[in-house]
């Protein structure tokens, strides 16, 4: 694969060289300096309200937060008109950027159409509360297609060969939700683990759509670049998929990955953390540290730090 990849925004180094990352010092330049990127993390506690996790964002000296809307305290009904005009002052009176992840259990492409419209409901709920807190964007996966296998009596994940009416119908509330949107924030696809030739079809009609992006999560990547070449057409690997589309992707999840695991502190594992910052620094996108614990944020963000420094030493 080519060290570098035309975007259509600039010539960007590609970090994900077959199974080696590039050396650090081959891409940090003196664009990786702590003022110039927009740093954050994804607030893990399932007990701090969205007021209470901007604060601690704030206290530590970043300028980004993603709220995950799987958490019960980050519910639609549980979040007051007064409570999402204070986190959306916070916001703005900081010059603070927040980043709003849908949850992972709504049914967007149910074949039952009174499940779906449910779906499309619960989601719209999401998308006015992170409009009212003043979101950048708002962010969901393309997710995965589950089918009960009776006679097994287990829930199958198609990963290939996904029947059409799925994708027609997923496609349609991705459509609908942008539409209800209207602007009033970015909707962001995140992969999963990987974006098969069918969902890239998908992906590139839903790119179309104004106010839309990707959400280039480094970890989901790197474990599937080990099943590219089964997932992807043309021998595509995932990173390629991203540069080719980089203008195209509004938020970077930052988390570290070994062998089969993912969301690892950043500098504990396989990925070249360092390269991809530098990527995500040169187009001006935000970044969030994916991990789910306190300690493992702070080890994440000392790592971040020490690249900091080394590149002021050089």
């Amino acid at each position: 694969m080519p060290g570098s990849q035309k975007t259509g925004k600039e010539n960007v180094s590609n970090p994900s060289n077959g199974n080696n990352s590039l050396p650090h010092n081959r891409l940090i330049k003196s664009t990786l300096s702590k003022d110039s990127f927009t740093l954050g993390f994804s607030e893990y506690s399932q007990k701090l309200t969205p007021i209470q996790a901007v604060n601690k964002c704030l206290k530590s000296g970043l300028t980004a937060l993603q709220l995950v809307g799987d958490f019960h305290v980050n519910f639609p009904e549980n979040i007051s008109k007064i409570e999402r005009e204070k986190v959306k002052n916070l916001i703005y009176d900081n010059g603070f950027h927040l980043h709003y992840h849908a949850p992972s259990d709504i049914p967007l492409a149910s074949r039952h159409n009174i499940l779906r419209e449910g779906g499309l409901l619960r989601m719209r709920e999401y998308i006015e509360l992170a409009a009212q807190m003043g979101a950048k964007s708002f962010v969901f996966h393309p997710g995965r297609f589950a089918f009960y296998k009776i006679g097994s009596g287990k829930m199958v994940l198609a990963k290939r060969d996904i029947p059409e009416i799925y994708l027609k119908r997923f496609y349609d509330s991705a459509a609908r939700l942008v539409e209800y949107s209207a602007g009033r924030l970015n909707i962001l696809l995140e992969n999963t683990f990987s974006f098969t030739s069918q969902l890239i079809d998908i992906i590139t009609r839903f790119l179309n759509l104004p106010s839309t992006g990707l959400v280039w999560d480094i970890g989901h990547e790197h474990l599937d670049r080990k099943t590219h070449h089964r997932n992807y057409p043309s021998k595509v690997q995932p990173s390629e998929f991203f540069l080719e589309r980089l203008n195209k992707v509004k938020l970077a999840h930052l988390h570290d990955a070994l062998k089969n695991r993912s969301h690892l502190p950043l500098g504990s594992g396989e990925i070249d953390i360092a390269a991809y910052i530098d990527i995500f620094t040169r187009s001006n996108i935000d970044m969030i540290i994916e991990v789910f614990n306190e300690n493992d944020l702070k080890a994440s963000i000392e790592y971040v730090d020490s690249i900091t420094m080394r590149n002021k030493r050089r």
